[in-house]
């Protein structure tokens, strides 16, 4: 079901009585109708058990309607962002339908727009809550805001439909797609891409190949990648001091073969259009992150100092995903 956006919509994590809405389902104009029909036999024929059987009726549809509006109102709600993500790829929200009365929730349905799958219905246990999962497409960079929820419901007999809108708070950051098949990394002037060698250690990513040997080791500092740890001599000082193993250039690689570090510049890729060189870019990020080789980040007026880790992974890839993005939607 596709629900237009509701630009009016409150973001409050609260269903009072005052925003569930009701009205007849299909059932409940039918039941109406034979209402009508038993009400005018009862009035035909002066049958007092037809009269006594219309009240009933009523009085049974007036219950529901009571009971399908108090199924909804006083629900807590909250929702829960997920991981940020690529372009291309599916931006994952939490929903939670928090009770906090003495009555359960019974039989209720969310309905959204932009949703790949809508969840079936849910119950909801007396001071209890339910999470739901919702997937939505993050189709370009940026972020991607959980879309607007319509939870309804007609429980117990069906004659009603009880609903009301939430917009949930929560956003999820898509970063630029990769490059596929992105060149390698562009490396310092001077240095030299080598071939596969099996008999000396390399750095590699499966496109830069350095050639470098082992030199020793230091002490661990934060940011290096584990494959560098140097497990024995951590295990000679039973684990209480860490250490990383140190690599310099081949004997017989040229000079400058294994740079410290490299510096992505968004200028410098002013061949391409604008979203190819953040894709390539991001592709390069993650390209020097499982190489190992300390990188930074040169896009326009922000400079990310080169450095390794998940941390400087997630600051690149957050940079380009806001690039040149709005103010308003750059804001975290």
């Amino acid at each position: 079901m596709r629900l237009r956006t509701i630009r009016w919509l409150p973001a409050r994590p609260w269903l009072g009585a005052q925003r569930v809405h009701i009205r007849p389902s299909r059932a409940g104009l039918a039941f109406a109708a034979l209402l009508l029909a038993l009400w005018i036999a009862a009035v035909n024929y002066r049958l007092g058990l037809g009269y006594a059987l219309t009240c009933f009726a009523a009085a049974c549809a007036i219950a529901d309607m009571l009971f399908a509006s108090r199924n909804l109102a006083g629900l807590a709600l909250a929702a829960t962002p997920g991981n940020p993500v690529f372009a291309g790829s599916q931006a994952t929200f939490t929903l939670r339908l928090i009770n906090r009365s003495t009555r359960p929730r019974h039989a209720i349905h969310l309905a959204m727009r932009d949703s790949a799958a809508a969840p079936g219905p849910v119950d909801i246990a007396a001071h209890g809550e339910t999470a739901v999962t919702i997937v939505v497409a993050a189709r370009q960079r940026g972020w991607v805001i959980a879309p607007p929820v319509r939870l309804s419901g007609s429980f117990p007999l069906g004659l009603f439909i009880a609903w009301c809108h939430w917009q949930p708070e929560a956003r999820v950051l898509v970063y630029p797609q990769p490059e596929h098949n992105a060149p390698p990394l562009p490396l310092p002037a001077g240095t030299v891409q080598q071939t596969r060698q099996q008999a000396r250690p390399r750095m590699s990513d499966g496109a830069l190949e350095l050639t470098v040997e082992l030199a020793g080791v230091r002490a661990y500092q934060a940011g290096d990648p584990l494959r560098r740890l140097a497990w024995r001599q951590i295990a000679r000082h039973d684990g209480e001091h860490l250490f990383s193993k140190q690599f310099q250039p081949a004997a017989d690689a040229p000079t400058g073969a294994a740079p410290d570090s490299i510096v992505l510049e968004h200028a410098a890729l002013h061949a391409l259009a604008p979203e190819a060189r953040l894709s390539r870019l991001a592709a390069w990020v993650l390209q020097a992150e499982r190489t190992g080789l300390p990188y930074g980040l040169l896009l326009g007026t922000l400079t990310v100092a080169p450095a390794l880790g998940a941390s400087q992974r997630d600051a690149c890839l957050r940079a380009l995903a806001l690039h040149d993005l709005p103010q308003d939607e750059a804001m975290p």
